[in-house]
């Protein structure tokens, strides 16, 4: 007969895994340094990719780089993805505590992740960081490696898309965080275009008419979803709250 007490031992034993999702700009490093433990290991294929990119000698603003170094900053990141795999697969081979450091935007190959973790004995959680799609903007465009205004929008769309779903698929092990500046903002269509899409990557280039009509289209085809997204308040877990059931799940 299987003892109550071996149980426990057992549970409390597994391996842990933190999904950390959010869109570009949310704060995730900084939210989840405040929250989180340091004994969990993070896999991030960004974090990875920088160093590459700062060991080549070509640094991080990729917005200036010529042609031939935005094909070798490419032949970078298929690098990065390689030892960023490689990583993932020691430490889980170990049953290390980890936490998967993402976007989340896309759930298929997160939950297939979660389910594959959870086949070795993993336990998994979620900490999704929340910011205004402005704010996510305007972080995006202070970096560096600053993307495109459509490809962070249709990111924050899908990232925020999948809340119900994750909120379902983790359950109580499911934590999000407001962690925009200035609260919850609606969504001015106007306001982005004038304000984030002017030019090209922010390199000052400025748009030629058939980059111009395609950028129009881009922000049309975002509108609907974005308006949609901002016009309901998500439920979120104050950090006190947050905290606390990460340690009682790490625990």
């Amino acid at each position: 007969m299987i003892k109550l007490l071996d149980l426990l031992k057992e549970i409390q034993n597994k391996p842990k895994a933190i999904f950390l999702a959010g869109p570009a700009g949310s704060g995730k490093t900084f939210t989840s340094a405040q929250i989180i433990p340091k004994k969990l290991t993070v896999v991030n294929v960004d974090d990875t990719y920088e160093e590459l990119l700062k060991a080549a000698g070509l640094g991080t603003k990729i917005a200036d780089f010529t042609q031939d170094q935005l094909s070798q900053a490419a032949k970078l990141m298929g690098q990065a993805q390689k030892q960023t795999k490689e990583k993932y697969a020691q430490l889980t081979g170990a049953k290390q505590n980890i936490i998967v450091d993402g976007t989340g935007a896309a759930s298929k190959p997160l939950l297939k992740k979660k389910q594959e973790l959870e086949a070795l004995g993993y336990d998994t959680m979620m900490v999704m960081i929340w910011v205004s799609p402005y704010t996510s903007l305007e972080r995006n465009a202070s970096r560096d490696r600053a993307l495109q205004p459509s490809i962070v929008l249709r990111t924050w769309v899908g990232v925020n898309q999948n809340i119900d779903t994750y909120r379902q698929a983790f359950g109580d092990n499911f934590v999000l965080i407001n962690n925009d500046p200035n609260g919850k903002l609606e969504y001015d269509p106007a306001y982005a275009k004038e304000k984030f899409f002017k030019t090209v990557k922010g390199s000052g280039k400025v748009y030629t008419p058939d980059e111009k009509a395609k950028r129009d289209k881009e922000i049309a085809d975002l509108n609907a979803n974005l308006q949609q997204l901002t016009q309901s308040i998500p439920e979120f877990t104050s950090m006190g709250d947050a905290k606390s059931k990460i340690n009682t799940f790490l625990s």
